[in-house]
This record gives C-alpha cells, sequence and structure tokens, in this order.
C-alpha cells in the first residue's frame, strides 16, 4: 500500500522474525532499562528474541522506537510488553515496528479476541494502517499478508484467566505468555511451590492446553535453571535472562570477590 509523498529509497533493512512455530525452544532476555545500549549488548550475544517491557520497566512509550531498532540492527525479533489494552499506545507501538506484543492479564475470551483484532488489519482484524515512523528504513507490512503480522501474544496470570483459558486459546492468538508470579499471588500459593510442580502440575497442564489448541506456551523465567525445567513441562519461549538480573548477579559476584581476604588472593 503506497503512501502519498513516501520516500521510493530504502535502507535495504528487513524486520527479523521470530518463528514461535518451528517446534524448537527460543530463549530470550528481557529489558527493563530504558538506554538502547543495553540492547545493543544484549542483542550482540545472540539471544533468539529482544523483549521490552512497557508495564513494569523504564520504557516509556517515546523511548520504545530506538529500543526495537537497536535489537533489529542485530538481525534480533523484537517484543514489547504493552502497559495495558489500550488502543492508542498500541497502535504507535506497532508502529514503530514491534514484532510482536505481549498483552498483560487476559482474563477472558471477549478481551481475547479484542486484542487479536488489534494486531491484524482489516479484514481479519482492526489494526489501523499508518507506518510512518518507520519510515524508509525498514519495509513497512502489506496489509492481508500473514507474514507480515506481528505475534499476539496473550498474558495468562490470574486465577480467572486459567479458568478461561480454553475460551481464550478459542480466539486465535499466537502465542500464551504465563506471568507466574502473578499467577501465583492470585492463586494463593508460593510462587516456590507454583513452579517445582512437575508434569502433573498447573503449569504443565497450561502448556499441554495450549499446544493441543495450536498455540505456543510461554513463560517468564529469567534465569537458565528454571528455563530448563519449564522446557521440559511444555514451554517454548521464555526470557532466560533480564538486564537489571544480569547486572546484579555480576555486582554481587564481583562485590564477592573483592571482599575475599587479602592472603587468600596472595600466591604462595
Amino acid at each position: 500500500m503506497k503512501i502519498h509523498g513516501e520516500s521510493a529509497h530504502s535502507s535495504g533493512l528487513t524486520t527479523p522474525r521470530l518463528n514461535i512455530d518451528d517446534g524448537g525452544t527460543h530463549s530470550g532476555a528481557w529489558v527493563s532499562l530504558r538506554d538502547p545500549a543495553v540492547v545493543d549488548i544484549l542483542a550482540a550475544e545472540g539471544f533468539d528474541w529482544i523483549c521490552i517491557d512497557g508495564q513494569h520497566g523504564g520504557p516509556e512509550t517515546p523511548d520504545l522506537q530506538p529500543l526495537i531498532e537497536a535489537a533489529h540492527l542485530f538481525g534480533v525479533p523484537s517484543i514489547v510488553r504493552v502497559p495495558g489494552h489500550e488502543a492508542g499506545t498500541l497502535g504507535r507501538i506497532l508502529d514503530a515496528g514491534a514484532g510482536g506484543i505481549i498483552f498483560p492479564t487476559v482474563e477472558n475470551a471477549d478481551a481475547a479476541v479484542a486484542l487479536v483484532a488489534a494486531t491484524r488489519f482489516p479484514p481479519r482484524g482492526k489494526r489501523s494502517y499508518g507506518p510512518t515512523r518507520r519510515s524508509p528504513r525498514y519495509e513497512k507490512p502489506a496489509p492481508g499478508n500473514r507474514q507480515d503480522d506481528v505475534l499476539c501474544i496473550l498474558m495468562i496470570e490470574t486465577a480467572e484467566g486459567l479458568a478461561n483459558l480454553d475460551a481464550i486459546l478459542a480466539t486465535g492468538p499466537d502465542a500464551i505468555f504465563v506471568g507466574p508470579y502473578d499467577l501465583s499471588l492470585s492463586l494463593g500459593m508460593p510462587l516456590e511451590e507454583l513452579t517445582a510442580e512437575g508434569p502433573g502440575g498447573i503449569l504443565a497442564d497450561i502448556a499441554r492446553r495450549c499446544s493441543s489448541a495450536g498455540v505456543t506456551p510461554g513463560i517468564y523465567t529469567g534465569e537458565p535453571e528454571l528455563s530448563e525445567k519449564m522446557i521440559s513441562l511444555g514451554f517454548r519461549f521464555m526470557p532466560t535472562a533480564s538486564d537489571t538480573g544480569l547486572l546484579a548477579v555480576a555486582a554481587r559476584a564481583t562485590v564477592a570477590a573483592s571482599r575475599q581476604p587479602t592472603a587468600e588472593k596472595i600466591p604462595s
């Protein structure tokens, strides 16, 4: 679709896409800081995807486009967790080039239908066409081309959302993303108990139901050991690290090493 007055030139850059339907597992990095240099560092190390947290993280809507483009320059797909379900904010984030959207706190099929529609151009949805913010650096999405659809990822993080999971799955999202912290609070059980359950537990049941419905299951983990366990339960994409977590772990290790007794550091 041509926009009057747009440039006929392009940088030739393509928007990287995350294929969550390939049967593999995809390790991501979670970004809560608003400096694009943070995304540069993480994307350069080869994570499969970068999620920019616009709900609980530092980035505001005007910060998102430079963060998205920092990931794309390294060929790493971008996903944004949006602050809510408001259509105006969502449209600006989609126009900025996000390759996927994580919607928080989806609790029923009516909300799910509206959110899926908001990420799809007519006639399959209600997304407004106006991708001028990212032109001419990247090719614009083509309405009607399913290959240009962004990933619509719905968060299950409350008891109500869990109770309505099958109805939510029937609305046709690309993926479900479990928020275990809020889900454990809503269910009235410790986080450690929820994540410690095995193949017969709540999380494994969510993953099975998603897979049976043809919807890819994901979950927030934030560290490799828990990620491995969630993969064994059937989850297929998760952030295995976060920017703030990596910084804290590295700082803690450095401080601990610097406080070792001097005698232990002097070779005999």
